[in-house]
């Protein structure tokens, strides 16, 4: 697994609608319209923050590797287009595991739990209690206190119950070798510490930013089996609040509470001291993430339906090739139709 290949994926799925700096804003996360828009439109979720640290640099290298390799190219709109020998490749890639849609980087918070549980209860198991904890937020460390308290730590079956769940989730999650090497080596116990990524990548003969890539999606994957499994009681503990349970941004919220106050969309600019563009951009959000957006009343049924007919067969959502379709629309109803009706897949 490299940054490479995630990218080429990306622009598979985008391809020749957007340029490849989509492809950076998608992959750190950011919560602008476009590529809001962008993640619903082209079935792009999984990808979706998953490395919120990623550099322009890093992205750079991956984007000019694809190039050299004969697997993307740049028109000169700027756009990027996958090749025939890019599409060939793509064929042949397992299919990915990462959910960024849903966890946005909080994995890390469910691993930080997880990784002080195992220290914690594997060093009172041993009868000592004093040691210097793998996790120094105080977040975590609460959780943890909270969790654990009360609980027979220092009984060995107690440790036995909490590995048992832990080797089932592993397994039933389908993770490879490497990644079953890279979560359980990170984790830390009585006489043992967890191995730095500069480790892993040495024994695994990877880079460690293919071995970062590894535990993300290795955490995805463990976070789907616990949603899914009723007999992993401790794990989904451990799990609860991870998922994200709204997908709106802060600002969108509140721009949907003054909405459902009966407010118009140039009053609730004007209460918010926005911009009428950064309103709009907030609609187009509610327009993909809310089942019940009430879309007719912004544009009329019948130009809905033939919006959507003409994105079927002109195989696009480029906005300016629907408006030169539909003069009568304005782009923000145009942005309204593509996000309510013509999402992307939930992948």
């Amino acid at each position: 697994m490299n940054l490479s290949l995630i990218l080429l994926s990306i622009i598979h799925k985008l391809d020749g609608e957007r340029t490849i700096y989509a492809g950076f804003h998608l992959l750190r996360g950011k919560r602008s319209g476009q590529t809001l828009q962008d993640v619903e439109y082209y079935g792009l979720k999984a990808f979706f923050g998953i490395l919120p640290k990623l550099t322009v640099d890093q992205f750079n290298e991956a984007a000019t590797l694809l190039k050299n390799s004969g697997f993307i190219a740049t028109r000169d709109d700027s756009f990027v287009n996958i090749t025939e020998q890019g599409r060939q490749l793509v064929a042949t890639l397992p299919a990915y595991a990462f959910n960024g849609w849903d966890y946005r980087g909080r994995e890390n918070l469910f691993f930080a739990r997880l990784s002080l549980i195992v220290q914690t209860v594997s060093h009172f198991k041993e009868g000592q209690h004093a040691f210097m904890p793998v996790q120094k937020d105080y977040d975590s460390q609460s959780f943890v206190k909270t969790l654990l308290h009360h609980q027979p730590i220092s009984d060995p079956a107690y440790a036995r119950y909490i590995a048992e769940e832990l080797r089932l989730c592993i397994e039933r999650s389908g993770m490879d070798n490497e990644q079953k090497i890279i979560v359980s080596h990170r984790l830390s116990g009585f006489g043992l510490t967890g191995w730095t990524w500069d480790q892993l990548a040495e024994y695994l003969k990877l880079n460690s930013f293919a071995v970062r890539l590894l535990f993300i999606e290795g955490l995805h994957r463990m976070l789907a089996v616990i949603e899914q499994s009723s007999d992993l009681s401790f794990l989904r503990k451990i799990a609860d609040n991870v998922k994200v349970t709204t997908y709106l941004t802060d600002s969108s919220s509140k721009t949907k509470l003054l909405f459902d106050r009966g407010m118009s969309i140039e009053d609730i600019a004007a209460a918010r001291n926005l911009k009428l563009s950064t309103i709009e951009d907030h609609f187009v959000e509610l327009s993909i993430n809310d089942p019940q957006f009430p879309l007719t009343q912004f544009v009329a049924e019948a130009d809905v339906e033939a919006v959507v007919a003409k994105v079927d067969e002109l195989e696009t959502r480029r906005l300016r090739l629907l408006k030169a379709e539909f003069a009568s629309l304005s782009y923000f109803q145009l942005r309204l139709i593509l996000g309510a009706r013509t999402g992307g897949d939930s992948s």
